[in-house]
């Protein structure tokens, strides 16, 4: 179970099955990995929480891309 700190209870949250994160909104194309362990991600630009799913696949090359307007696609690296 991944456990949030408190401090990013108010941020809204995008859970994803993939450990590689990348977000554009309002800002440049920003990309970020999820330390398993930890299983979390904050984004400094949109202060989204990305947490990993219990069965994300930890594997894989797969990047979810975070774009509000198109609310999720998928890339390959």
């Amino acid at each position: 179970m991944v456990v949030i700190p408190e401090k990013y209870n108010h941020l809204k949250r995008i859970y994803v099955d993939t450990t590689r994160i990348a977000t554009q909104l309002d800002s440049p194309k920003v990309y970020y990995t999820i330390k398993p362990e930890i299983g979390y991600v904050v984004c400094g630009y949109c202060n989204i929480c990305f947490v990993l799913k219990e069965n994300a696949d930890i594997d894989t090359e797969r990047v979810y891309f975070y774009n509000e307007r198109e609310s999720k696609k998928y890339e390959q690296v």
